[in-house]
């Protein structure tokens, strides 16, 4: 018996061993669902305004050929923030209330302080042909900051900036055209 036998022997118990543990993690769990998703989390930011900012309708339907999944949101920012990159979560559900997975949409839109908005998503998702409801939640979402730099343009009038095209050419040195 050499090195080499000792190495497979090695292996092939931490293989068996995994599996024995796979085997009773599994076994343990009332279904596989609630060990492939962990509990929702809802980041900081999201549960600080959780309150203001509301998932006031949502609808997911799903087609069966192809897959493509609709969803339609309605937001209300009640919060004195703009806010912008809403991720909604949304669990789905059997007819018996089974979870039978969640997919997460991004709203990367702005919604202003104290206005609302309605969007609407189609993409194609592997969805369970056994989901027949949803229940979407907001997970995360940022406060919009105001850009670093703001950019005025100015009107056709005069605002007292040289606006006149005889005023430049006065001011140009001599030239021909």
């Amino acid at each position: 018996m050499n090195g080499n036998f000792w190495s497979k022997v090695g292996i092939s118990t931490v293989i068996l061993g995994l599996f024995i543990f796979a085997f009773y993690t599994f076994n343990k769990s009332p279904d596989i669902a609630t060990i492939l998703l962990p509990p929702v989390q809802v980041s900081a930011t999201a549960q600080e305004l959780l309150d203001t900012v509301i998932l006031a309708r949502s609808e997911v339907a799903v087609q069966e050929e192809g897959h493509l999944a609709h969803a339609a949101f309605a937001i209300d920012n009640n919060s004195n923030h703009d806010i912008k990159n809403i991720e909604i979560l949304c669990t789905l559900l059997d007819n018996a209330g089974i979870e039978q997975g969640r997919d997460k949409w991004v709203i990367y839109d702005t919604i202003k302080a104290h206005a609302n908005g309605i969007f609407s998503s189609t993409s194609k998702k592997y969805v369970s042909n056994r989901a027949s409801a949803s229940q979407c939640q907001i997970v995360d979402m940022k406060r919009a900051q105001s850009p670093l730099i703001a950019i005025h343009r100015g009107s056709g009038a005069d605002s007292g900036h040289g606006s006149s095209h005889q005023e430049a050419q006065d001011t140009m040195p001599d030239t021909h055209h």
